[in-house]
């Protein structure tokens, strides 16, 4: 009897009620229905996809609002923690250019009173007049060039002659309206030189091949292959500092310098116009603008 009453209660727990199962019937249909329609994309399923979203817009629009704040968040802080860091990195640069501009502004105050001790006389302001080259020399040995400047356009003899690469010679002959150019390559050439680093001075002349050749050197210590030459102002005639080329290498005469750039390939030319200088200058003189007359 015991058993029996047991069994039945266990039965009857166990037991859905039909409604329950009615509607799972109905939802496993409802989820059929909607997969088929969405496989084959029937309008009617996409137009009540489109009606839910615009009805669940403003419920997804505030569910969103505290993931969109959250992500402004992390990406301002990490912008506080970049900018901080910036800071940091600024305010070393700004301590460092601190310490450079005091060295600059010493050494600036020791060269100008080494200037005044040595009654340095800067170098005169100087401007340039450009012109074109029409004509080069065939020969081997003269070489030089015909440019479309002379005389009228403020051009006098052995004044310096530049391209943007460097120093390419002096005018030696000029006439009304045009000059020839003695390229530093001829054989006649002579101009007075300083080593970049090593600081020894030399001439510098021409081999006749395109190379130029130092001798007359200020001393016999060995300079380095690739040593900068540049013009010194001895003599007056020429600006220091001017790029002529670098040493290229040594032979049994001495030592070649190599020009920046094949001087005959010149196509248009500086000449530099020296102006007079003012009387008792200043230790220091402003740099002047620089001038040019462009010739056709």
């Amino acid at each position: 009897m015991g058993r029996e009453r047991y069994n039945y209660q266990v039965s009857r727990a166990g037991a859905k009620p039909a409604s329950q199962r009615i509607v799972v019937a109905l939802l496993v249909l409802a989820g059929l229905t909607l997969l088929v329609l969405s496989r084959t994309q029937h309008p009617t399923l996409l137009n009540l996809r489109v009606h839910m979203l615009d009805m669940l817009r403003p419920v997804m629009t505030l569910i969103s609002q505290p993931v969109t704040a959250s992500r402004k968040l992390v990406t301002s802080t990490g912008e506080v923690l970049d900018t901080a860091e910036e800071n940091r990195r600024l305010r070393g640069e700004n301590e460092t250019l601190r310490h450079w501009q005091s060295v600059a502004q010493a050494l600036k105050a020791e060269n100008d009173a080494l200037r005044k001790l040595m009654q340095y006389q800067p170098v005169e302001a100087v401007s340039y007049i450009t012109a074109r080259v029409i004509g080069q020399s065939p020969s081997s040995f003269g070489q030089f060039l015909t440019v479309n400047a002379g005389k009228a356009e403020g051009v006098s003899e052995f004044q310096p002659v530049i391209d943007s690469f460097g120093l390419v010679g002096r005018a030696v002959e000029v006439g009304e309206h045009t000059s020839r150019v003695m390229l530093l390559s001829d054989v006649a050439s002579r101009v007075p030189v300083i080593m970049g680093h090593g600081r020894q001075r030399a001439i510098l002349s021409g081999a006749g091949n395109g190379l130029l050749r130092l001798s007359f050197l200020s001393s016999e210590e060995e300079i380095p292959l690739g040593e900068p030459v540049v013009t010194t102002q001895e003599g007056d005639l020429i600006p220091g500092g001017i790029k002529v080329g670098s040493v290229f290498k040594r032979d049994g005469n001495g030592y070649l310098v190599k020009p920046l750039r094949p001087l005959s390939q010149a196509e248009y030319i500086r000449i530099i116009v020296s102006k007079p200088r003012v009387a008792n200058p200043p230790s220091v003189a402003p740099t002047a603008p620089l001038s040019a007359t462009i010739l056709p």
